[in-house]
C-alpha cells in the first residue's frame, strides 16, 4: 500500500512537471521579450493569458504591405507607447524587420471589438489586429 502511494505521487509529479515543461517549451520568444523575468508567473502560470497571447501572435496580428499615401489615416506606431512594465530594457524599433518585429512591445488595442490598424512609420507596412473571437 505504501509503495502504491509513493508510485502514485511520483506519477503525479512527473505529469505536472511535464505539463509545465511543455508550456515553457512552447512559449514564443516575443512573449518572453515583453514579460522578461515575469513570464513564468504572468504567462505560463496563467493559461488564459498564455492562450490569448499565442492567439494574438498566431492568428490575430498581421503585418501587411499597404502603400503609404499622402492622406494616410492610420495611427502611426511611433505614437503608441512601449509596454516596458516587466522589461524596462525594451526600446522602440528604429526600422521594420519582419524577422525581429514584436508587436507585443507596443500598447496596441489587442482587445478591441473592432479591427485595429496601425501604420509602421515611413514604410509600406500596416499592422492589422483582428478582433478576438469570444467563445
Amino acid at each position: 500500500m505504501k509503495n502504491t502511494f509513493y508510485s502514485f505521487l511520483t506519477v503525479l509529479f512527473v505529469v505536472f512537471t511535464n505539463i509545465n515543461y511543455s508550456y515553457s517549451q512552447q512559449i514564443n520568444p516575443k512573449i518572453t521579450e515583453v514579460y522578461g523575468d515575469k513570464t513564468q508567473e504572468l504567462v505560463i502560470n496563467e493559461p488564459s493569458r498564455f492562450e490569448f497571447l499565442n492567439d494574438l501572435l498566431d492568428n490575430r496580428i498581421k503585418v501587411l504591405e499597404s502603400p503609404l499615401t499622402g492622406n494616410d489615416k492610420f495611427t502611426k506606431l511611433s505614437s503608441v507607447a512601449i509596454v516596458n512594465k516587466f522589461n524596462n530594457s525594451l526600446t522602440r524599433d528604429i526600422s521594420y524587420d519582419p524577422n525581429t518585429f514584436n508587436p507585443l512591445k507596443y500598447d496596441l488595442k489587442f482587445s478591441s471589438k473592432n479591427e485595429e490598424i496601425y501604420r509602421i512609420d515611413n514604410t509600406d507596412y500596416i499592422i492589422v489586429i483582428h478582433p478576438q473571437n469570444l467563445k
